[in-house]
């Protein structure tokens, strides 16, 4: 007996009109997979009338209907997830059909339709994956600045004291000049700064100092096709488009050529930029961070440099000390570079010895951290292969190798130095007072002498006798 049969005329009537009424989807299959029913709730979810359906295979509508399964295994499938044709979402829950004697007739399966839940969801899934990246790229901006910030160590108070000044000024707008010789890290400064502003830019570097002349103002600005002679067909942004919304950093900034600083002055006052060969002026967001290790006021009176440029790049200015004015920080240096360094090469740590650090203490590193670093590489890679596990003085440079270290100037051993009550830029103190004193006793208290023996100006060395309560016996 078929499904169809089983009811009369009357009971079919009643039947259909209450599932008619029913807010899901219901469709009704003979053993065959058949459509025998397919109700008013189904022709609005699927867009397929009952008049086309019925009586058909129902695979040939929906090639991922679950009916067939519930035929083929004769059991009960409940809030199954369907996607029974493209862009239709259901759940769907069927059951088998079977008369009273417990004989199979057919199948049913009630659908609700979610598509419209599925899209929502999708949707919403898509802005919670967006907003996920937009947190991890925050986060990574963020990082990012605290990172750089984290790779500029130091024991010495007053650097510490200009680490936390350039902090807090990254998020405000100013423009800022760093000065300091060559090596000190002048650019590891401007990146941190432009990472800790959270700017959504870039950070464009450019080297004044490296770009020849007739290309400077290209290379800056930017410029429009068939500007000149070998231009690129579609033009090119300059530095100041590729920073927009972030930092532009002009190192060696005393460099740059005379004739070209009235341009940068107007961009600076304008905020705008056009290339070379245009006549489009484009509005532009960019925090200027500019670097030297020249005395730019002394090139302002040999008309080297332009004054008024000099004060818009001057906002906001940080000295960064050289690194024989922090000679706490050859130690911590050292073995950071000896670490990193290390590690990154897979060979294992290598031990800077006190003979070497001594000499390290004595040295003027004209370099500064630069050099520290390259010395350091240089040494690791020497002891690792001669099967070293300490640098020794044969590693160093040649003119490292000769330099005579005073027992008065020896540093501390390493060990004296972890069992002191003391801070080391303290304990420092203390040595750099003994030689001081010590070098003035050898001199008579010439203090001009012992100055220039000392390689310090003499209002240094007055300022540092003070300090250190050094009284001259004569």
């Amino acid at each position: 007996m078929t499904v169809e049969h089983s009811f009369n005329k009357h009971d079919k009537e009643i039947f259909e009109y209450i599932f008619d009424n029913i807010p899901d989807s219901i469709t009704i299959v003979d053993m065959s997979g058949k459509v025998i029913f397919f109700n008013k709730m189904a022709e609005e979810y699927f867009g397929v009338l009952r008049n086309n359906i019925i009586g058909k295979d129902i695979r040939e509508f929906f090639p991922n209907a679950i009916l067939p399964r519930v035929l083929e295994s004769r059991t009960s499938f409940h809030n199954i997830y369907n996607n029974p044709r493209e862009n239709s979402f259901v759940v769907s829950s069927a059951v088998p059909l079977e008369d009273k004697c417990g004989n199979m007739m057919g199948a049913l399966v009630i659908d609700r339709d979610i598509t419209e839940i599925f899209k929502l969801s999708e949707l919403l899934n898509k802005t919670q994956s967006n907003l996920l990246k937009l947190e991890k790229e925050y986060t990574k901006i963020k990082s990012a600045g605290e990172a750089y910030f984290s790779k500029i160590i130091s024991n010495n108070a007053n650097f510490i004291e200009i680490i936390n000044l350039c902090k807090n000024i990254s998020k405000s707008p100013l423009n800022v000049l760093l000065k300091g010789e060559s090596g000190t890290g002048k650019e590891l400064f401007a990146k941190a700064i432009h990472y800790e502003s959270g700017r959504q830019g870039k950070f464009i570097p450019i080297n004044c100092s490296a770009i020849p002349r007739d290309l400077f103002e290209s290379e800056l600005f930017g410029y429009e096709a068939g500007a000149f002679t070998g231009a690129r067909s579609a033009g090119r942004k300059g530095k100041f488009e590729e920073a927009e919304g972030g930092s532009l950093f002009l190192d060696e900034i005393a460099d740059m050529p005379i004739e070209l600083q009235p341009k940068l002055l107007r961009v600076l006052e304008e905020g705008v930029v056009t290339r070379v060969g245009g006549n489009n002026p484009r509005k532009i967001d960019v925090r200027i961070i500019s670097a030297t290790n020249k005395d730019i006021r002394e090139l302002i009176k040999e008309e080297k440099f332009r004054s008024d440029l000099y004060y818009r790049l001057d906002v906001f200015q940080v000295n960064i000390p050289p690194l024989r004015e922090r000679k706490g920080d050859i130690v911590l240096l050292a073995n950071k570079f000896i670490q990193e360094f290390c590690m990154e090469q897979g060979i294992n740590i290598i031990e800077i010895p006190n003979d070497i650090l001594n000499i390290f203490f004595e040295y003027h590193w004209e370099g500064n951290i630069r050099e520290l670093r390259n010395v350091i590489q240089r040494s690791v890679i020497y002891a690792s292969q001669r099967g070293k596990n300490k640098i020794e003085k044969e590693f160093l440079p040649q003119h490292m190798q000769n330099i005579k270290v005073d027992e008065i100037k020896k540093v501390i051993d390493v060990n004296e130095i972890k069992n002191h009550e003391i801070g080391l830029e303290e304990y420092l103190e203390k040595i750099e007072k003994r030689i001081i004193q010590k070098t003035l006793e050898e001199l008579n208290f010439n203090k001009t002498e012992a100055a220039k023996h000392l390689k310090l100006p003499r209002a240094t060395l007055y300022y540092k006798m003070e300090k250190y309560n050094i009284k001259i016996n004569v």
